[in-house]
């Protein structure tokens, strides 16, 4: 759905009557929901089917690319072992997912990779991606990627897991009715632990419906300045670029443009 900020202010019975529309596929809710590490633990422990603690979770978190195409990851997180999480929701069905994926990795390897260390200390990074339809037309609801070597079926493992979700299809196994609980996210619903705790407090206790309607409003206003600064700095290199192609030096195309050197060469 939808959410506008205006619709964000009013009476708490109002803001809660329009919160209780929100559910786990609507990013920003997702998003404010798993800022609870109890919530985004027992999230992640039931999608990998495996035991994990989060000890850090950023979510509407942005990783710029001021030369190519930034992007806004729903949910980052760090779990005891320092393996890296990243939880994206997908609801429209217009974009070739993989590529999408594939852009986010290298995003993530950059970012988690500092200046001049070994390839080896990238961490163990899981990629997972949960839209609304079954676009592999498989008809499971998870899909898991393995890269194999085709002349030996050998497994060649990176540090990367691809994993794909989707609340379409319903087998009957728990994790069916997990996925079909981000698409309706009722907050009566207590089937689901650490996260239906953290739904109902968003939807039906005070403080957690006026967080949640102002960390909406957050995100929007986050990604509205995102966007104008993005476009700042690119004009300023551009200013910058074309007066060096004339002849222009380049402290003086930098004094003209506005725009210290350290940036200019971090992003050139």
């Amino acid at each position: 759905m939808e959410i506008r900020h205006e619709s964000l202010i009013g009476t708490f019975e109002e803001k809660k009557a329009l919160v209780d529309k929100f559910n786990l596929m609507d990013d920003d809710f997702f998003s404010v929901v798993m800022r609870d590490k109890k919530a985004c633990s027992y999230t992640l422990s039931k999608l990998l089917e495996k035991d994990l603690t989060v000890i850090e979770v950023k979510t509407q978190y942005a990783v710029r690319n001021i030369e190519g195409h930034s992007v806004i990851l729903d949910a980052l997180a760090e779990d005891t072992e320092h393996k890296m999480y990243n939880i994206e929701i997908q609801v429209k069905n217009d974009d070739y997912h993989p590529k999408r994926v594939r852009y986010y990795q290298a995003s993530l390897d950059t970012l988690l990779l500092e200046k001049n260390s070994n390839y080896k200390e990238l961490p163990e990074l899981y990629l997972i991606f949960i839209s609304a339809k079954d676009w592999i037309k498989g008809g499971r609801c998870k899909y898991t990627v393995k890269r194999i070597l085709a002349e030996t079926e050998q497994e060649l493992d990176n540090g990367v897991h691809e994993l794909y979700f989707n609340a379409a299809v319903n087998d009957n196994s728990f994790l069916s009715e997990l996925l079909s609980y981000f698409k309706n996210s009722s907050a009566d619903n207590n089937n689901f632990g650490e996260l239906s705790r953290a739904v109902y407090y968003h939807k039906r206790i005070s403080e957690g419906v006026d967080s949640m309607c102002q960390a909406v409003k957050d995100y929007g206003d986050k990604r509205e300045i995102q966007g104008k600064i993005e476009g700042k700095i690119e004009g300023k290199l551009e200013i910058v670029k074309k007066l060096i192609s004339r002849g222009t030096p380049l402290d003086d195309a930098l004094e003209i443009a506005e725009i210290d050197k350290e940036t200019f060469e971090r992003n050139k």
